[in-house]
């Protein structure tokens, strides 16, 4: 049977891997692996023998430029959110 008080205390609970300073981490993490890539693609581009493992470093980038702007794009909604007062 619900009562008709509301609770004093709404405070939404955000999951840990959601957190604000685990998605920095992340961002950070993210961009390390997108420079590691990037010398990936050089090197593979100036070795002959590496040539044929251009595609590894290549899907490597766009998966973690993929992460890092979704990352980005929630946290970017996330404080929109919060200074508009939702």
């Amino acid at each position: 049977m619900r009562t008709g008080r509301t609770p004093l205390f709404r405070n939404v609970i955000v999951p840990w891997y959601d957190a604000d300073t685990v998605c920095y981490a992340i961002i950070v993490l993210m961009a390390v692996v997108l420079i590691f890539s990037f010398i990936g693609i050089a090197a593979a581009r100036e070795i002959p023998e590496y040539r044929g493992y251009f595609w590894f470093p290549l899907l490597l980038a766009m998966m973690s430029a993929g992460v890092l702007v979704s990352t980005i794009v929630r946290l970017v909604r996330r404080n929109t959110n919060r200074s508009a007062g939702l």
